[in-house]
C-alpha cells in the first residue's frame, strides 16, 4: 500500500502514537482488545489528520493523539 506521507512523517506518526499509547495504558484500564484497537485507530487517525494539516511538533501531535 502506497502512502502519501513522507518517510519522516511516518516515523514521527509511529513514534507519537506509541508514546501516546504508553501514556494511556498506564492511566486507563481497557475492557477488551477490540476497544483497545478502536482507541489506537482513533489516535492514529487524529495524528494523520494533523500531519496532513502541516503539524510537525511532536509534543503537539502527542496532545492531539491523546485528544
Amino acid at each position: 500500500m502506497k502512502s502519501n506521507f513522507a518517510p519522516e512523517d511516518v516515523t514521527l506518526m509511529g513514534r507519537t502514537c506509541d508514546e501516546a499509547w504508553t501514556i494511556l495504558q498506564t492511566a486507563l484500564l481497557f475492557p477488551s482488545e477490540e476497544y483497545q484497537n478502536s482507541v489506537r485507530n482513533r489516535m492514529a487517525a487524529r495524528v494523520m489528520a494533523a500531519l496532513e494539516d502541516g503539524e510537525r511538533d511532536p509534543n503537539q501531535l502527542k496532545s492531539i493523539a491523546l485528544g
